[in-house]
């Protein structure tokens, strides 16, 4: 009767262990901490630019217009190889990480007001 016990929890962390191990190394992707290690010294914690950042030129993420003209493969392009004074993040993010921060970026966009 032991060994059958034993055997079932065997079996039963050889089945599971697969998916503990795709949650624990395919789980999200860490945007924020990314945007706090590689952006936030020029672009501001809050994506208006830092003190740094803005002698640089860096745009402005809560500005709607500069939302609107931009689009999202030129900033996956723009965070990919760099641009101007920025540098490149290819080979230090992988492809799935710069998607990620495609996406952060798009949520410093001011919400539409209401107007009544």
């Amino acid at each position: 009767m032991r060994g059958a016990v034993i055997c079932g929890c065997i079996m039963l962390i050889v089945t599971l262990a697969p998916f503990q191990l795709s949650n624990a190394f395919g789980g999200k992707i860490d945007y924020k901490k990314i945007y706090k290690n590689e952006c936030k010294k020029c672009h501001g914690f809050d994506g208006k630019g830092s003190k740094r950042g803005k002698k640089l030129g860096t745009p402005d993420f809560t500005d709607a217009a500069w939302q609107d003209s931009v689009t999202d493969k030129e900033l996956l392009d723009s965070i990919t190889n760099g641009k101007k004074k920025m540098p490149k993040q290819e080979g230090k993010l992988s492809a799935d990480e710069i998607k990620a921060m495609v996406k952060y970026v798009r949520m410093f966009t001011p919400k539409k007001k209401r107007t009544y």
